[in-house]
């Protein structure tokens, strides 16, 4: 069948067929003087509905965000049955018309005719899918039918073209919609702005009393905690009302109804009553307050000299332990520096292969702890080689291993050292290994099975070109210190 864009063809065409509902993309249903429903064709073009012979772009009316509602269509005049579609029962849309005996149906319909058996709905003429055509001349003439605006009843004036009817409807004032705050209230659209700015629970006001921002819906709660919000005073007294804010303070001071403390009453007086009272009272009793208050700051001064004591002997204790910290860290301190000496000639057999690597004197982590040794690889290790200076550590067999938790997860931080002869302005290298203790690193981190296990660290522990800057090497000596974090290690 040829698409909707061939030669116009005319012809006459009725239809009484009963009305039913179209499947595909829903139309709003139009309706004649006579009141009978129909459903308002709908154009594919992309201007609208103004180009092609349809009516409504394929947004139409009731896709737009917030419409709620479908529309009927109100033609000026009867319809009459020449445009109503013998398959559908609707307005015709795009229609097609039969060779053989002039009717026409929906471009859409005409698969469905065609599928059981090709005759015309209205004669039974045989139609002949070869001899269908579009009817572009009476598609322009249906355009052109005149129509109300659907909310005509709802006091629109506007009047037109049925291919002008969406177009109109898409701005129509009188159309339901959804309040697009999502308050879920409907109304016209004409009325959106007054619920906007002075109904719709979701819109954003200013409390009156603190003039904060907030949401409608949500005023009743923040009144209960606005700090300016005028609250009644428990005790009824003249003032009322007060803000929330400064009850506290009301109650206290200007309150002639609220019951108080004597002003003494840290230092033991035991009176209570109105304000009017208690200025009595403190007038009366002035001699009763100062014993008080002379027994309250002798008893002050024998609390202080108590304390002083006890601080002092604090501090003593304070200056014990110091000493006994600063006696253990220069006992035990980092657990290895490692001096290598002769750096040139170890670094020349280093570039030559003829010794890679070197190897420290094997170190404890603590007293009882885990037994490492480090290796250094002065001219790197792998595809680090020639560009970074490598430094691993591993783990070897000891004493203790079988009172040791496994597998080894404690930090470990390598530090060259600047030996420049002002400790203050050494920028040591600094390197942290946190070992990963998955089941792939147990040939690291396990228990040592022979000697020692497979090293680990930093392949890329500093730059060659770094190292010969600074005092990181002097007197052809270059110090290592490494640490391992023994904090959480459980003692034996």
């Amino acid at each position: 069948m040829p698409e909707p864009n061939g030669a116009p063809s005319s012809g006459p065409a009725s239809a009484t067929a009963t009305p039913t509902k179209r499947t595909g993309s829903p139309m709003p249903p139009v309706r004649g003087p006579s009141g009978q429903s129909r459903s308002l064709p709908h154009s594919a073009s992309s201007d609208g509905g103004r180009g092609g012979g349809g009516v409504g772009s394929g947004v139409g009316v009731g896709s737009g965000i917030g419409i709620t509602e479908e529309v009927e269509v109100v033609f000026l005049e009867q319809l009459d049955k020449k445009y109503e579609c013998p398959v559908c029962g609707q307005v015709l849309r795009y229609p097609v018309q039969f060779e053989e005996c002039g009717h026409r149906c929906c471009s859409s319909c005409l698969p469905d005719l065609l599928r059981v058996a090709p005759r015309c709905p209205l004669d039974q003429v045989a139609i002949d899918k070869d001899k269908v055509y579009v009817d572009k001349a009476f598609q322009k003439e249906t355009d052109n039918l005149g129509v109300k605006c659907s909310f005509s009843a709802r006091g629109c004036p506007w009047t037109g073209l049925l291919l002008e009817l969406m177009a109109h409807m898409e701005g129509c004032d009188r159309m339901m919609t959804t309040c697009p705050m999502r308050c879920g209230v409907e109304f016209e659209k004409r009325f959106l702005e007054k619920h906007r700015n002075d109904d719709c629970p979701k819109r954003e006001i200013h409390c009156q009393f603190c003039e904060i921002r907030l949401i409608a819906e949500n005023e009743a709660e923040h009144l209960e905690i606005c700090p300016k919000f005028l609250v009644p005073c428990p005790n009824k007294c003249k003032r009322r009302e007060v803000a929330r804010e400064r009850l506290t303070e009301h109650l206290e001071n200007e309150c002639m109804k609220q019951d108080l403390n004597c002003p003494f009453a840290s230092y033991g007086c035991q009176f209570t009553g109105k304000k009017k009272a208690m200025k009595e009272h403190v007038a009366a009793k002035q001699l009763n307050h100062m014993e008080i208050l002379c027994a309250a700051v002798k008893q002050g001064d024998k609390n202080r000299e108590n304390q002083d004591k006890a601080i002092q002997e604090m501090e003593k204790k304070m200056l014990g332990i110091e000493r006994r910290i600063n006696g253990l860290e220069n006992l035990y301190g980092p657990q290895l520096i490692w001096k290598i000496d002769n750096y040139e000639e170890k670094l020349a057999e280093a570039k030559s292969g003829k010794k890679s690597t070197i190897f420290s004197p094997p170190f404890l982590t603590n007293r009882h702890g885990y037994k490492l040794a480090m290796s250094a690889c002065l001219y790197g290790d792998g595809k680090s080689r020639g560009k970074y200076m490598s430094l691993f550590v591993c783990i070897c067999k000891g004493d203790n291993d079988p009172l040791l938790a496994w597998p080894f997860a404690y930090k470990i931080t390598f530090h060259l050292i600047d030996q420049c002869e002002d400790v203050a302005a050494r920028r040591n290298i600094v390197y942290v290994v946190k070992p990963n203790t998955c089941k792939e690193n147990r040939p690291f981190l396990g228990r040592p099975v022979g000697e020692r296990n497979a090293s680990f660290g930093a392949a890329r522990f500093a730059e060659l070109e770094v190292i010969g800057t600074l005092d990181y090497i002097k007197d052809d000596t270059m110090y290592i210190k490494v640490e391992v974090d023994c904090e959480d290690m459980e003692p034996l």
